[in-house]
């Protein structure tokens, strides 16, 4: 295939690569076939200087009038940035996440450094380790974390750590800036150097939030494709964050939790169902 440079929701130009296309297909449960047919149909819209936002458009058209389950795994990126509008709160979100590999978390109230109090989003705990955690969520594409946001982490941490040698708060040993887009080279670099952890999108390879999810199937309810954004803010307040949420009750429940009607509710069950039930 003629060499083809995309533009992404930066502006940046990248060379496009129909293998991540292939790749997010079969992790989203598409099968062989449906795969084939997602990128022969991107490969006829493609033209120099396309948008990833527009090929995106393509890829869950073609699968959502096929397999609407897959398109919703598909867009799991994207429903993400559809969290904060939808009323769920991205420090909620990353804070089950962490429960679900064995952490223990809170949102704690102010806690006094040495110099200035600090309104730390999320404290976690694992065995010896305590962490001060900073989230940073973005709903638009193409935003970076930049070197400002890791250094203003890192000076938090370090006024806790002075805080907790004059017994003004809790030791913390760790510091982690966690986001759901992804981090400039500056940052990365002044937090390699610090030994600061990072986590967004993609970043790190392994331990990233998008494989943190995928690997439990921890698909959020704004992946429902069906479901209205005022239905979506009953869910927020009912705090059913993900999916198998909506599968861990049964409907009298759901009812009473969000106000929605039964019918509603097995709707959005049964596309739960087929979001959250697949083979890899």
């Amino acid at each position: 295939m003629q060499k083809i440079w995309v533009t992404k929701a930066s502006g940046e130009k990248q060379l496009f690569q129909l293998r991540k296309i292939e790749r997010t297909c079969r992790r989203s449960g598409a099968g062989s076939q449906l795969t084939k047919q997602v990128l022969s149909t991107v490969k006829k819209n493609l033209y120099p200087g396309i948008s990833t936002r527009e090929i995106l458009e393509i890829v869950l058209e073609h699968l959502g009038k096929r397999k609407s389950d897959v398109a919703s795994r598909y867009g799991l990126k994207q429903s993400i940035m559809k969290l904060g509008p939808a009323g769920f709160v991205f420090e909620k979100l990353v804070a089950k996440i962490l429960e679900e590999y064995g952490w223990t978390t809170q949102c704690p109230p102010l806690l006094q450094g040495e110099c200035v109090k600090h309104e730390i989003d999320i404290i976690a705990r694992k065995q010896q380790r305590k962490i001060m955690i900073e989230c940073k969520y973005r709903n638009q594409p193409g935003i970076y974390i930049g070197l400002q946001i890791a250094m203003y982490t890192w000076a938090r941490y370090l006024d806790l750590r002075a805080g907790y040698r004059l017994k003004k708060c809790p030791q913390f040993n760790e510091a982690f800036l966690i986001t759901n887009t992804k981090f400039s080279k500056e940052a990365i670099q002044y937090a390699n150097c610090k030994k600061m952890k990072l986590m967004g999108w993609n970043y790190p390879a392994d331990n990233n939030l998008k494989n943190l999810l995928e690997a439990k199937k921890l698909y959020p309810v704004t992946v429902l494709r069906t479901i209205s954004k005022s239905d979506l803010k009953k869910l927020s307040q009912a705090e059913l964050i993900f999916c198998r949420d909506l599968l861990g009750k049964d409907i009298n429940q759901l009812v009473s939790l969000t106000s929605l009607t039964r019918q509603k509710i097995r709707k959005i069950q049964t596309e739960a169902h087929d979001i959250v039930n697949f083979a890899k």
